[in-house]
């Protein structure tokens, strides 16, 4: 009785992920039971697991954002509630909610029956839940390794694919080695300062005036972990040949869902745990990683033929804006890149549901430029909100890309990195190229052949319509946005 009265506001608190852990299990269930049923009577399980799935996210968003509990450490602080992770978890489970909603006209044309991808879907969000809250290097690990499981298996999805092979076996090398250097990273911080907890480094390392270099050697090893997580240069290698070689439903869920926790991660032990190391060594990592991605992402994207690739170098050079967010330290700079995340991941998952729908009228998986010749003159209105969500990807005004990579302009002249500001400018400008030829593509290339493009299904439609409302809705009105970031930055920092 004693344990259940201490840890009462910790099991309110955890509802979320309780009740997402237990829907697993239903529709693991309920998949088992009327998997036989459905194979044995030639009929579709997909809809029904779509339906239980949507709903199960819906109601986790809900016991989030009604949740409670006020800011406060979870589980003898290896967890913790408050602002920031609240903020993070509603737009993973909003994402994921989009990525289930369009999945089932490619899952019936991809012939993918197994009822297990729900399961995994699930899985993805309880991880991701898990990792945002976490609040210890240990069960930032685990959480991590969660996740990575899922996605190994998810990227080798097609069964009968040499890409898709490709793909998993590929991520699964590097990701082992990423999870390798995280766990010897956090093994050097505990070895120099006797604990793995946040909040404690954070009282060790308050007033150090002169730093153990394996706590310097150690945070290098867990950063470049979590930032390979995200793509970013020089941790790039995988994700051009993964985003490719993947189903494209899988690929639309690594592109927009988890980039958002694992900067939260980022974001909690530079600007909390080693926040007094920052003049000695995050300003000089980040903008260091920053620099090198924008230049990965502008240059390599040139000479691509392959939206998916494309599309892949692109992420790498947005990380770069990001990376070059942190490292300008102050409360602006958290706020531009939290705002940024927003903005991005919308467009991403704009852009990506377009390359579903691409896939499912194209005879490769291996979807070039020359796929979507045709489409403005098929349906003049999706295409052009493919190009306004391009324009805004390159960072072309009034659209809502511009504005987040103004912000992180306006952080780093604050913090007097100009010639950085100054290369970002260029490297921008650089990119735009790709962007505006993509779009030159479809309109001004010809096709001599016949063209097809099938329907928009309906979930896709209903999720690009809201993507596009949201940026439009910010274009007309952006200090929602705007405040909603710095409340969550502010909560981060205080």
């Amino acid at each position: 009785m004693k344990f259940a009265l201490i840890f009462q506001n910790d099991t309110a608190a955890f509802l979320p992920e309780i009740f997402l852990a237990l829907a697993i299990l239903v529709v693991l269930l309920h998949g088992s039971f009327l998997g036989v049923t459905a194979a044995s009577l030639y009929t579709y399980l997909t809809p029904s697991m779509i339906r239980i799935t949507s709903v199960t996210l819906f109601l986790s968003l809900l016991l989030v954002l009604n949740n409670s509990v006020g800011p406060q450490t979870l589980w003898n602080s290896i967890f913790v509630n408050d602002y920031l992770s609240i903020w993070a978890k509603s737009i993973i489970l909003l994402g994921l909610l989009f990525c289930v909603s369009v999945s089932e006209a490619y899952m019936f044309s991809a012939r993918f029956r197994a009822y297990e991808f729900f399961v995994f879907i699930l899985g993805i969000a309880l991880s991701l839940c898990l990792l945002i809250s976490s609040y210890d290097l240990l069960s930032i690990y685990l959480s991590m390794e969660f996740l990575s499981l899922i996605f190994y298996v998810l990227a080798c999805w097609k069964k009968n694919s040499y890409f898709s092979a490709e793909a998993g076996l590929k991520y699964f090398i590097l990701g082992s080695v990423a999870s390798i250097f995280f766990l010897f990273g956090a093994s050097l911080i505990y070895f120099a300062l006797g604990t793995t907890n946040l909040a404690s480094l954070a009282l060790l390392t308050e007033n150090l005036t002169t730093s153990s270099p394996f706590i310097y050697f150690g945070l290098i090893c867990l950063v470049s972990a979590l930032l390979f997580k995200l793509g970013a240069a020089p941790y790039h290698m995988w994700i051009a040949d993964v985003y490719e070689g993947a189903p494209t439903l899988v690929s639309l869920i690594f592109a927009v869902v988890p980039k958002i926790a694992f900067f939260v991660v980022v974001l909690r032990l530079s600007f909390t745990s080693f926040w007094s190391l920052f003049p000695v060594f995050w300003e000089d990592f980040f903008c260091f990683c920053g620099i090198i991605s924008l230049f990965i992402g502008c240059i390599c994207g040139l000479g691509e033929t392959k939206i998916k690739r494309l599309l892949a170098f692109s992420s790498v050079g947005h990380v770069g804006f990001l990376c070059l967010g942190l490292a300008s330290g102050s409360i602006e700079g958290i706020q531009a890149v939290l705002f940024y995340l927003v903005i991005y991941m919308l467009t991403a998952a704009f852009l990506w549901i377009y390359v579903l729908h691409l896939d499912l009228t194209s005879d490769s998986s291996l979807i070039t430029f020359a796929d979507a010749i045709g489409l403005v003159r098929s349906n003049p209105f999706l295409g052009l909100g493919v190009v306004l969500m391009i324009f805004s990807l390159a960072g072309i005004p009034p659209f809502g890309g511009f504005f987040a990579k103004f912000n992180i302009f306006i952080g780093l002249v604050d913090s007097s990195f100009f010639i950085i500001a100054i290369f970002a400018v260029f490297t921008s400008v650089i990119s735009a190229f790709y962007y505006i030829r993509l779009i030159k593509i479809f309109y001004f290339e010809k096709n001599n052949n016949w063209f097809f493009f099938a329907p928009l299904n309906k979930g896709g439609s209903i999720v690009m319509v809201l993507c596009g409302l949201i940026i439009l809705f910010f274009m007309l009105s952006p200090n929602f946005f705007y405040l909603l970031s710095y409340k969550v930055g502010l909560g981060l920092m205080f």
